[in-house]
């Protein structure tokens, strides 16, 4: 029995997550699980599984919790660095799917204490870079990402060898505006940003995927976790986003990895690496679907991308910003302060800045997080004023 620890277990990746377990019940055992809140989701959880911990953010949570008498004799871990307590705790797998700068800790800790990490937090390689998988290389603990595109490469990574890589292609569904003019693209709202043609996202990930900034802090997390260099990262639009990654050898052999738009496939991946389970996700129909079509991305009507390219050549202060400048915008945009394309706008006004003092060490990656988002507040306060 493999123990798993899963971090942020009400979102969407954790509850995939679960359901994967409770279909392999004879292979895993659920150790403990990080909620915000969410008390009742967490008791029916623990009972269910027989958690041996539990830890929430709030702290009123845990209180409701400790009074329903429900859990047995469960650790319960309480306040901002639960889910980093519970992360060090040694199991043979921790699931990182808390979202945000506020996942970092436990994401360090897991590989402090030199558990595997299966990770489906962008921020922490975007925020970390390369000194997060150096400091997993000095504990011991292997990173194995959970993204469907960076799940997809890792895979195609088993056909060769590194160093007969050529080139990696990361693919994108092109979002809802992807047929859209520029003018028209400039005048979206935010619920049209809201409608993804394949995928049912939270909110901030759709909004990156109408920008294309999502497909950015991929192509920052693929330079990073596969150690190449960003012009040796193609990225093209796959509408139907059945390929979700390929891996391109030097001998002219392009090896792709094909499955359904379902996160359970590299969620499941994740945790059973290096071996396969089913994960409830059905074998796709080649013939039903009859074609495989891609697009160039159109830099003029999508500048995020460049501009996450840009970010990388400043290295990590550079990726912090435009993350954090992205993170700020789009929240500006959602709250009707700014048109959808002051996003790309804001972003590239911030990286105009100086970016290098934003560049940390790992233990204060947050701080630091906070100090780049307040920056792109202001950059993007100055931007409003000047549009007025």
């Amino acid at each position: 029995m493999k123990k798993i620890t899963i971090l942020g277990a009400s979102g969407s990746i954790g509850r995939s997550a679960i359901a994967f377990l409770r279909m392999h019940r004879d292979k895993f055992a659920l150790d403990a699980v990080a909620f915000g809140s969410g008390w009742e989701a967490a008791a029916a959880i623990v009972e269910e599984f027989g958690c041996a911990a539990v830890s929430f953010a709030d702290a009123g949570a845990a209180a409701a919790f400790r009074a329903s008498g429900r859990g047995g004799g469960c650790d319960v871990l309480v306040g901002p660095t639960a889910a980093a307590e519970l992360a060090a705790r040694p199991v043979d797998t921790v699931l990182a799917a808390i979202t945000g700068a506020a996942g970092f800790p436990s994401v360090l800790a897991a590989i402090e204490a030199g558990n595997r990490l299966a990770l489906a937090n962008k921020e922490a390689l975007v925020c970390g870079g390369p000194r997060l998988l150096e400091r997993a290389r000095e504990r011991g603990s292997t990173v194995v990402p959970i993204d469907s595109e960076h799940s997809a490469i890792f895979q195609c990574y088993l056909a060769g060898r590194p160093s007969e890589v050529a080139k990696i292609l990361l693919t994108a569904s092109g979002g809802p505006f992807r047929t859209w003019s520029k003018e028209a693209i400039r005048r979206a709202t935010p619920a049209e940003a809201l409608k993804h043609p394949n995928w049912s996202m939270g909110p901030k990930i759709t909004l990156d995927s109408a920008t294309l900034a999502n497909k950015g802090l991929e192509l920052i997390e693929t330079a990073y976790y596969f150690g190449i260099d960003e012009s040796r990262i193609e990225v093209l639009i796959n509408t139907t986003s059945l390929l979700h990654s390929a891996v391109h050898y030097v001998d002219g052999s392009l090896i792709a990895m094909l499955g359904a738009a379902d996160m359970r496939n590299a969620i499941g991946y994740g945790l059973t690496w290096p071996d396969r389970l089913p994960t409830g996700v059905d074998l796709i129909d080649l013939g039903r679907i009859g074609r495989l079509e891609f697009e160039y991305v159109d830099d003029e009507r999508f500048p995020c991308l460049g501009l996450a390219r840009r970010a990388l050549t400043r290295g990590q202060g550079g990726t912090m910003m435009f993350n954090a400048a992205n993170e700020v915008a789009g929240r500006l945009f959602m709250k009707g302060a700014i048109g959808f394309t002051d996003i790309a706008t804001i972003i590239d006004k911030c990286l105009s800045t100086d970016t290098a003092r934003f560049a940390s060490d790992l233990e204060d990656v947050v701080a630091a997080v906070g100090a780049a988002e307040a920056h792109a507040q202001s950059v993007a306060e100055r931007h409003i004023a000047e549009a007025a």
